[in-house]
């Protein structure tokens, strides 16, 4: 296909999981050589984990809010000072053993950035600042080690996936080139950096960074099952804008009359009664697919618009289980606020093998998803009622395409659709949808696709 297209192969060689539980084995951490280290690392990691534990609540009263309080400004800002200055020192300190503790088993190629980066911490030890951006900058170095901690917790070290020892690497290694830009070399030695902390702008810059790295490395993981859901949501409580969109439950089902005009199709959705045959992923299965359809679903905010490619074709031949991986990723996209609309054909179903239903289903699953996309989808219907029976890039354009472009722009965080089996819809029809697919969805801002 296309350069905006990624072909990936369901039954290849070199993938040799199934869809069956893996079972559970005594918890024994291996060095990167395979070979069983001393107790000494296990029980290092194991203090890791309890002095998270210990100090996350700390971190999150006292890092990266505003304050509230009344009274004197400079006891105010002086109290601040004292505490955020600890409560940095702690989180420095945590985030030190874990990047150690990490470093053994992630790949050879990130080493160098992860003890690099260790270095620096200490460089942002050493910064004394209260300025709100830099206050945010070490507020990420806590989300930071927390994803570290999350994605590694109770784990036996051999049965980390070599997607997720990537992927850690992955995000030590931005993190590192992130803090690279806000210091500044002058010296060797011991003091061989110091702290841009008086330009915001370039401080401002990082944290930007730093939540685009975190986002793809949380979206990755959770599509890939490598990460627990519950995990980041504690990990996030507390902050604001997409981090907290990414993992709180939202009702957002906009009720109108209107789009009760919109034909769609409720068997096609992923999680309709239909579909309930359909299993999921087993944990711990597919890990090696899923990871990458994680990947290319998360790094969209890391891409120049140029090399994006939105749409993800999962090949290979019938009952390999491609409905399976398609329901899992549906599932999970789902569970983060990322799935914008589902189609499963079948051909032993009417409604699912024409493409009658397939843009009023995908209008309708988005006006439910988001209380602003279905207001916007309302007001598309009430303007244009003609537009429901034209042909299907029209209906597209007009009940999707030009309503939503502007809202769509605006996201933070990837919207996937997700089409399965549309080989089983009948001809013309299924080279209908296929052709509206490549020309106009993909064309959408922050949307891509998974089709299988």
């Amino acid at each position: 296909m296309s350069e905006a297209t990624e072909i990936h192969g369901g039954n290849t060689a070199g993938d040799s999981e199934r869809n069956t539980p893996i079972p559970s084995r005594t918890a024994t951490p291996v060095d990167a050589s395979g070979s069983r280290p001393s107790s000494g690392p296990r029980r290092f990691l194991a203090k890791v984990e309890k002095k998270i534990d210990k100090t996350i609540d700390v971190f999150k009263r006292k890092v990266g809010r505003k304050e509230k309080g009344t009274g004197s400004h400079r006891a105010s800002e002086a109290s601040t000072t004292t505490s955020t200055s600890k409560t940095w020192a702690i989180v420095a300190q945590a985030l030190k053993m874990t990047l150690s503790g990490a470093v053994p088993f992630i790949p050879d190629p990130f080493k160098g950035p992860a003890e690099a980066l260790l270095k620096m911490i200490d460089v942002f030890e050493q910064a004394k600042s209260n300025k709100e951006e830099m206050e945010d900058l070490k507020a990420r170095c806590g989300l930071l080690n927390e994803s570290i901690v999350n994605a590694i917790k109770g784990q036996d070290e051999r049965l980390l996936s070599a997607e997720l020892k990537e992927s850690i690497g992955r995000l030590v290694e931005g993190i590192h080139d992130t803090f690279l830009a806000t210091v500044v070399e002058y010296s060797t030695g011991m003091a061989a950096y110091v702290m841009i902390e008086d330009n915001s702008d370039v401080v401002k810059q990082a944290n930007q960074k730093m939540d685009q790295i975190l986002q793809c490395f949380w979206i990755e993981n959770l599509i890939a099952g490598a990460l627990v859901l519950s995990d980041v949501r504690q990990t996030v409580k507390d902050q604001e804008g997409w981090m907290m969109r990414l993992c709180a439950t939202i009702d957002n089902h906009f009720k109108s009359a209107t789009l009760n005009q919109l034909k769609h199709v409720p068997g096609a959705a992923y999680d309709s009664q239909e579909l309930a045959k359909v299993n999921l992923c087993f944990e711990g299965t597919r890990v090696k697919l899923l990871a990458g359809i994680g990947r290319w679903m998360s790094n969209t905010a890391l891409e120049e618009q140029e090399t994006r490619k939105p749409i993800y074709v999962l090949d290979g031949i019938a009952g390999i289980g491609k409905s399976t991986v398609a329901k899992t990723v549906a599932q999970r996209a789902a569970a983060i606020n990322s799935l914008g609309a589902t189609f499963f054909f079948s051909r032993d179903r009417a409604d699912r093998q024409q493409a009658a239903g397939f843009v009023h289903t995908i209008a309708y699953q988005l006006a439910c998803c988001d209380a602003s996309y279905g207001r916007a989808i309302a007001t598309a219907i009430d303007d244009h009622p003609d537009s429901l029976h034209k042909v299907m890039a029209q209906q597209f354009s007009t009940l999707v395409a030009e309503p939503l472009k502007g809202m769509l722009k605006q996201r933070a965080t990837p919207l996937v659709f997700v089409f399965d089996a549309l080989d089983e819809c009948a001809q013309p029809d299924g080279s209908d949808i296929l052709s509206l697919i490549i020309s106009s969805v993909s064309q959408l801002p922050n949307v891509k696709q998974f089709i299988d």
